[in-house]
């Protein structure tokens, strides 16, 4: 929604802006669309989209760093 200064200055720079569709429609179909995993679903959801597409990169887990001896036990020696 555009304010009345907004609409002024606007037509007395006569610019011309296309409205940016962003109902939940539009949004939903922008998203199906791009080549990204969803971002909500239900677990059994889940199971099914990586059957179909795969696991991408960024949901696998990394492998985990080798764990430090405490601090205590590297002073002693232990």
């Amino acid at each position: 929604m555009e304010t009345r200064n907004q609409r002024l200055i606007r037509e007395l720079l006569d610019e011309r802006e296309e409205p940016s569709d962003t109902s939940l429609r539009a949004q939903s179909l922008r998203r199906a669309q791009a080549d990204e995993p969803p971002r909500t679903m239900t677990p059994f959801e889940w199971e099914q989209w990586y059957a179909e597409h795969g696991v991408p990169a960024s949901h696998r887990q990394k492998a985990a760093a080798p764990r430090r001896k405490p601090w205590w036990r590297r002073l002693l020696g232990r």
